[in-house]
């Protein structure tokens, strides 16, 4: 019976050997078992010459030669399936793990040096006015030089009365009763004002990175309630601020975020041209939007919380009737939430100024800050070079323009400040009070 068997299995192998089924390599197997074909190699050329042969084989030979081998020999039904599962441990599966993205994904919080906070800026106003103090006007000056002349003194007698021969006596004049007094004109000091201000920055570098750089820009705005310079001195005043700001990027509008800034400096003139100011600012940022993942930020949570304790010293010299240079230095100590961003920086500010006439004025600056972080083995140079047109439209409204270029570097390595930027600024007094 089993000499049947294998004489109908031989049957069956030389029928399929035209088609090369499975049932061939097997019983090949089974009487070469001392042969290399179990080698992985082998195995994977076996399979190609399986999948090439068992195109031609017609499905129903397949299945009927298939079927008369596995009941004949229920051993060999098994090696099919070993050999197919050798086969797939042999072939590399296929990969389904997502690569990580190189760029920062959308929802992830930006880091906190990223933050264009620091923007040019020029002196304030006030402390323009403070260092060149208005000139006397025409009428004014006329009137002191009235009174600075000697009155004409009354002669008893003049030359012509004397050749005359006559003797004038003046008579006094009939005393007229005093005008009524009038209360004086109480003029309004102004004690503050409240200032309103958009503005437009544009950079190829927004968070100063140095793997991807992105272009975008944002748009600023806000209110300043400020107070005026009060005199605690001859050259001494205190002065304070609130700001608020909303900064809004174009592109990248999952980064929106606030600003408040509290401000309050005592302002010393050392000379006609210099001056020193100490002031302390805090400044908080907030999250304007949320975040898509329930794990990142939300609206209204605050990222940075920094307060500057700052030394001013600042300088004005004329060159010319129209040509000034102002330079300014500024030591800067900041403790910030969180500590990471505790930090000593040294400014240094030179300006060229030409007035081409009263209301309008160009220039050239010059920018420069190092910063030495106190938490973390981290510093930072960073330098910006560029050009300025300031239009003063009113006496409450002005206009800035800006445009020039940021180079700098960190030991961080994912830092850079390279870049070119555009700004453009309007100021507008809402009011005094």
């Amino acid at each position: 019976m089993q000499l049947k068997n294998w004489k109908n299995l031989f049957f069956c192998i030389l029928l399929a050997s035209s088609g090369g089924s499975w049932c061939c390599i097997r019983v090949d197997a089974l009487e070469s078992a001392n042969t290399d074909i179990w080698h992985p190699q082998n195995l994977a050329s076996t399979q190609v010459n399986y999948q090439q042969l068992c195109q031609k084989l017609q499905p129903q030979a397949i299945n009927s030669l298939c079927k008369q081998s596995s009941e004949s020999h229920p051993l060999d039904s098994e090696m099919p399936l070993n050999l197919a599962q050798q086969t797939r441990e042999l072939t590399p599966a296929p990969d389904t793990t997502e690569k990580p993205e190189d760029t920062q994904k959308q929802n992830d919080p930006p880091q906190l040096e990223s933050q264009p906070s620091n923007l040019p800026t020029s002196p304030p106003d006030s402390k323009e006015q403070l260092l060149n103090a208005p000139e006397i006007n025409y009428s004014q000056r006329l009137e002191r030089l009235i009174q600075l002349l000697p009155s004409p003194k009354l002669s008893p007698e003049s030359d012509s009365d004397r050749e005359l021969g006559l003797r004038v006596r003046l008579l006094p004049l009939e005393q007229q009763p005093p005008p009524p007094t009038e209360q004086p004109v109480v003029k309004f000091k102004p004690i503050g004002s409240l200032q309103g201000r958009v503005g437009y920055f544009q950079t190829n570098n927004i968070f100063s990175s140095n793997h991807s750089p992105i272009e975008d820009g944002f748009i600023i705005s806000g209110l300043t309630l400020a107070s005026t310079y009060f005199p605690l001195g001859s050259k001494t005043y205190l002065n304070g601020s609130i700001d608020g700001n909303l900064i809004r990027y174009l592109n990248q509008s999952q980064y929106h975020y606030n600003q408040v800034r509290f401000n309050l400096s005592i302002y010393q003139q050392l000379s006609q041209r210099m001056y020193g100011e100490i002031s302390w600012s805090d400044q908080q940022l907030f999250y304007a939007n949320n975040s898509d993942r329930l794990d990142s930020f939300k609206a209204g949570d605050r990222f940075l919380n920094e307060n500057s304790l700052e030394l001013s010293l600042g300088r004005r010299d004329p060159l010319t009737s129209r040509l000034t240079l102002d330079s300014f230095y500024e030591l800067s100590l900041n403790f910030a939430d969180p500590l990471s961003r505790n930090r000593i920086i040294n400014s240094f500010w030179v300006s060229l100024n030409y007035y081409l006439q009263k209301p309008l004025q160009v220039g050239i600056d010059y920018q420069a800050n190092f910063s030495d972080f106190t938490q973390r083995d981290r510093e930072d140079q960073f330098h910006r070079i560029f050009g300025h047109l300031n239009y003063q439209i009113s006496d409450t409204i002005n206009m800035n323009v800006q445009a020039g270029v940021s180079l700098g570097s960190s030991t961080a390595d994912n830092i850079d400040f390279d870049g070119w930027f555009f700004s453009i600024n309007y100021n507008l007094q809402l009011g005094r009070f």
